[in-house]
Parts: structure tokens; sequence; C-alpha cells
């Protein structure tokens, strides 16, 4: 069926076609075991293929846990949970700490912390407040809040990221496997220096089919039986499994052999900034008066803003005492310490309360401490923490093949720029909405060198699609980022991009081998049929040696098996 259909593509010489050749070939001059196995083979091989790749996608399926999208709308005195699909605008829906904001809307009671790095990859959570507008996608941190729909689901940012992604996925085209590729070079040399072999012979015998021409006919049909592709068909789905078994093993899900492939020759590779090379996690950029930070540390221990844990986590001795707390919400906090009266949190409530900011501070990476008596400031900068091997990942990365380095992040230009220097990627791209992420893909896509896109966000999947491989960062990426990308990292060990790399070209290597060793040989057989130096014994040594050449092929294949990684500790 598939060769029927490749057929009606004008794909007709492909390793079916081989395959049924190579059949018809051992029938006719009555090698039926050889034509067996032609089969035999390369239905096993087939079965291989799928089973690596499905196993693979099977342990990707394990890892999708969607935050469930819910709307709990208010009716009344009531609360209805339905699907965002189901909710009209105007509907006031209240969203909890922790979830998911399902539709676009702006919110009417209570203010929040929301991180919105799946929807633009900004590492910083952001503070809305009542009377702002809130995106669908991003997610609530801190307070229960009540928001007005603006706008139907469908509309709403999240569908759109999720539309992006659907027609992405339908101009991806699935590329040739690497056998079909060399078939449709293989399978008409085959057949046309088979019908030379006959028909020269038959020319010198003078056409004359009982003295000469059958001899020659049956030489032209041991080519055919001698090309037999059993090594071939059998050998390189093995290589496959085995590479995209070993893989798994180093917790790198491969979704198929043709993303195997690609990942080996692709020397273009962009990364997503946060979740990606930065953990996330917000740490203390510079080190400040331990006095303080301990009056900072103690006000925050009351708080439950992510910025606070930056502060309270680089902070080990004793906390003071915190009387009069007092939450402003959207802003930061308040309290009194031995009688004095301090805030931290945002330029705007310093500014409310009589501080003076100093002039270069940027207010997205810097919490401030005000003491109330004294009206001195004290800054506290905020980053998100680079993983601690990125630049070791993309040192070894470029050690692999790597020739062109990149960030693709929707955060700021500083903040993705001291990045990109600290882990010595080559280039970097800023202040990105996810359709300009995936436009400048597809401007970097060279139809040569397949490009490849790391990333973990809701944001990334259009972007992880239009790539010819998208690697994944499975235990924190998003849902969508998992199913739109070719090869999920199980425990997001930047790393194990480059140990992917070293793999995947380690598995070509042994596919090729594989290729060469058979093609060598039977080009020596057909040789020795042609000379008739092996007399009446030719086509049983040449069966026998094809045979040989499968075993030394499929052994050769199973290297893959005791693949050792170099990169992942």
């Amino acid at each position: 069926l598939s060769c029927i259909e490749e057929i009606k593509e004008k794909e007709f010489f492909n390793e079916f076609l081989l395959m049924i050749v190579a059949t018809i070939g051992a029938y006719l001059i009555c090698e039926y075991p050889e034509a067996l196995f032609v089969l035999l083979f390369s239905i096993i091989g087939e079965l291989l293929e799928d089973y690596a790749t499905s196993k693979s996608k099977q342990s990707i399926k394990k890892l999708i846990n969607n935050m469930p999208l819910i709307a709990h709308v208010i009716q009344g005195e009531e609360i209805v949970d339905k699907d965002p699909s189901q909710v009209k605008i105007g509907d006031i829906i209240e969203i909890k700490p922790g979830e998911k904001v399902p539709l676009d809307g702006v919110i009417l009671k209570g203010s929040s912390s929301f991180d919105l790095s799946s929807l633009n990859g900004e590492s910083l959570p952001k503070d809305f407040k009542e009377g702002d507008t809130l995106f669908s996608g991003s997610i609530n941190l801190t307070s229960l809040i009540q928001m007005e729909v603006k706008k139907e689901y469908e509309n709403s940012t999240l569908s759109k990221i999720m539309n992006l992604v659907e027609e992405e996925q339908s101009k991806k085209a699935k590329s040739e496997k690497m056998i079909t590729r060399f078939a449709s070079i293989y399978t008409p040399s085959v057949m046309v220096l088979s019908f030379l072999v006959f028909f020269i012979g038959f020319a010198v015998s003078s056409f004359d089919f009982a003295n000469g021409g059958k001899e020659w006919l049956y030489r032209a049909l041991s080519i055919l039986l001698i090309s037999c592709p059993c090594s071939l068909v059998i050998a390189v789905p093995i290589a496959f499994f085995a590479g995209i078994g070993t893989a798994s093993k180093q917790g790198i899900l491969i979704k198929g052999s043709i993303s195997l492939e690609n990942l080996a020759k692709s020397e273009t590779f962009f990364f997503d900034k946060t979740g990606t090379l930065t953990e996330g996690k917000f740490v203390l950029a510079q080190e400040v008066d331990n006095q303080k930070h301990q009056i900072a540390a103690s006000l925050e221990s009351k708080s439950t803003h992510p910025l606070a844990r930056a502060i309270n986590d680089s902070y080990h001795g004793e906390l003071l005492l915190v009387d009069e707390f007092e939450d402003h919400a959207g802003k930061g906090i308040s309290g009194t310490i031995d009688g004095k009266k301090y805030f931290i949190g945002s330029k705007g409530l310093i500014e409310e309360n009589g501080g003076a900011v100093p002039i270069n501070t940027s207010s997205a990476k810097a919490l401030y401490l005000l003491d109330d008596t004294s009206k001195e400031v004290t800054v506290f900068y905020v980053r998100d923490k680079v993983k601690d091997n990125a630049s070791d990942a993309i040192l070894n990365l470029k050690k692999e093949g790597a020739k062109e380095t990149g960030i693709i992040s929707g955060d700021e230009k500083d903040i993705a720029e001291e990045v990109r220097a600290e882990v010595g990627i080559d280039m970097c791209y800023s202040n990105l909405l996810p359709e300009e992420k995936l436009q400048i893909i597809k401007e970097k896509k060279d139809d040569k060198k397949p490009l490849t896109y790391v990333g973990d966000g809701i944001n990334d999947s259009p972007s992880l699609l239009a790539a010819d491989v998208g690697v994944s960062m499975g235990a924190l990426g998003s849902d969508a980022a998992i199913e739109a990308s070719d090869i999920v990292l199980l425990d997001d060990n930047i790393e194990k991009v480059a140990e992917a790399k070293r793999l995947s070209k380690k598995t070509m290597r042994v596919v090729k081998q594989g290729i060469f060793l058979s093609i060598f040989w039977k080009a020596v057989m057909m040789a020795f049929v042609l000379s008739g130096i092996l007399g009446p014994y030719s086509m049983l040594v040449a069966s026998i040696s094809d045979t040989g050449v499968m075993v030394l092929c499929i052994l050769n294949a199973l290297t893959m098996m005791k693949y050792h990684p170099q990169y992942l500790r």
C-alpha cells in the first residue's frame, strides 16, 4: 500500500520498489528463500523503527499533565465551573492562586502577581491590580481575583498561540527517510545495471536466446538478487532503533529517526531563555549591607511573592520580629521593626511614601527597601538564575559542530544580553512576541542545514514546530511545547542538547557504515558473478555472502547499545 501511495505521488524509485524487484528477481531464478527473506526482513525493519518511535511517544505522553484550564464563573451567589469555550463576554470569573487564567479580561476586584513566562518569556512576575488587563495562559501566583471576560476563548491570547501551533503543524512536511532517499538512487542504478548486463550479453550472443542469451538473463537476474536490500532494510532501522532506545535511557526522548537524522546535521541552534538557559528561580544579584539584608528578609518572610524568596534564600541569619505587617496589594509590603517602619516593594510604593528611587535602576529587576524614618532607600537587584551548567552546555554543543547559536526571548534586552554573555552564545533577539519568535526561526532556516530550537513555554510551541528540530524541556516545559517538539529532555538538563547531538552523529555514522559495508560487498559479489570465476557456485556463494554481510551490518548497528555518554554527570 505504501508503495502504491508513493508511486501515485510520483515517488516511484523508493525502497518498496527495490524490494519488489529484488523479490521478483529471486523468485524468477528459483531462489525462493531469498525472496521470502527480502519481504520478512523489510517488515521486521519497519516494525523495529515503528516500535522505537512509539515507545518514545508513549513516554512523552506520560509527561503530559496539563494544568486544568477551567473558568470559575460567578452566577449570583454560586460559582459554576465551565469550559472556557462556554464563557461569554461580560461574564465575571474567579481566578484562584496557582491557577491559569482561562480567558482575556480586566480585573474587577483584587490584585495579584502573575507569571507570564509561558506567554512572553518574561522571567520576572508582573503585578496586576483592578482595571488592568489579564491575558489567558498567565498563572496567578498570590491572591484571589475577580475578572470580567473581554474576549471569547477563540479570540483569547492563549487560543491565538495554539492556532499558530496548529498552522505550523500542518506546514511541517514529513521528511523523507534516509533509506528512501538512498533507494531513489540505488534502485534505478541497480535496475539499469541489470538491464545493461542482459542487453550487452544478449547482443554479444548475436541475440540468440538459446545460445548465450538465457545465461545472460540469468546473470542479470542474479544481479537483482545480489542487490537484494536485506542488509539495508534491517540494519538501518536497527541502528535508529538502538540510537533512539539508548537516548531514552539518558532521559532524551526522540520521536523518530527523521528527528535524529536532522539533529545530527544541524549546525544552527537557538534557545529560549527563561526555563531553558535559566532556572526560572530568582536570586539576589549583588551583595548588600548585612543589616539591611536582615531587615528586608524579615519583612519578606511574611510574603508569598516569588521575588521575596530571592531575598529570603540569600539570607542565612536570624530574622527580626515584624509588627504591624501590611500587604500593599500589587505594590509590596510594610512593617515595623524595633519601632521603625519599613516599606519594601516596587518603585511606586517607595515614591508614594516619600522615598527617592535612584535614577539608574530598573523596577523590572529590583526591589526597594525604604526606611520611613530616614527616607533612605536600599536597592536589591534580583535576577533569574542562569543554570550552573549552561555555559558548559553551549561550549560542548559547539564542540559537537554547532556553528551558530542564539537566544530568542520575550524578555528585556539587557536581561537577555546579560544571559547571552554569561553562557557564551553568539547572538541575541529580545522583547519578542510568539509570532515574532516564529518569524525569526523562519528567516534563519537553511534548506541545506537543519535548524534546532530549544524551548519550554507555550509561546515556544510555534517556533518548536517551525524549526527542523524542536527540543523541549520535559520537566518544567509546558504541555504544548512537549507536544510540538521532536525531542524532549526529561529533566531539563541543558547539557543533554549536546549529548543528543553527539548521540545522533554517532548513530548516523553507524547507519552510513552499514550502508557502505553492504554496498561494497554487493559490488564485490557482482564482480565475481559477472566474471564467472565462481562457476556454477556463484549464486550459492553470493547468497551466503549476502546473509553474512547482513549479520555484520546488524552487529555493527547494535554497537549503539553500548554508547557511553560524555557530557552527562
